[in-house]
């Protein structure tokens, strides 16, 4: 089993990140969603031990970081995009997200600072919400390619 610590839109406040991951147990690794790389780098730097996957989001700039990731995990294939690319404030049916993501597990993307979790098919799609915003994050646990998935309040 992998467990996933995921957030996004954490916008400069990485505090509530740190004690979430403190206060966590057999974390495998964590997701940032973007808005802000920096804050993602700087969780990195903090725990070290911990694998750390980010992207950018539309407040990111001059940044290397990727617009997407196409990760393996626990035997899933994990989509991870910050989301304003694929219009996911506009488009209700999260169409273009989903096009993009076709064939993974677990679809993660943030940009709305609202948390969701939906269903197409075996594609689990999740927004963690924001922690400075919506006062969310998400587990994800990740077992033989099965993925499930909880959104948590601070």
């Amino acid at each position: 089993m992998s467990k996933l610590l995921i957030f996004s839109d954490t916008h400069g406040e990485t505090a509530p990140c740190v004690d979430i991951i403190l206060s966590s147990r057999g974390i495998d690794g964590i997701i940032h969603a973007g808005d802000c790389v920096r804050d993602a780098e700087d969780l990195e730097a903090a725990f070290p031990s911990i694998p750390i996957y980010y992207v950018r989001g539309n407040n990111d700039f001059f940044t290397r970081a990727p617009m997407s990731l196409n990760l393996e995990i626990g035997g899933a294939r994990v989509y991870v995009t910050h989301g304003h690319m694929q219009n996911v404030k506009h488009e209700l049916t999260l169409r273009t997200l989903k096009n993009e993501a076709r064939g993974a597990a677990l679809v993660v993307f943030g940009h709305t600072h609202q948390p969701i979790t939906e269903y197409d098919g075996e594609m689990t799609i999740l927004n963690p919400g924001s922690t400075l915003f919506s006062r969310t994050y998400a587990e994800a646990e990740i077992t033989n390619g099965k993925v499930k998935t909880r959104i948590l309040t601070l």
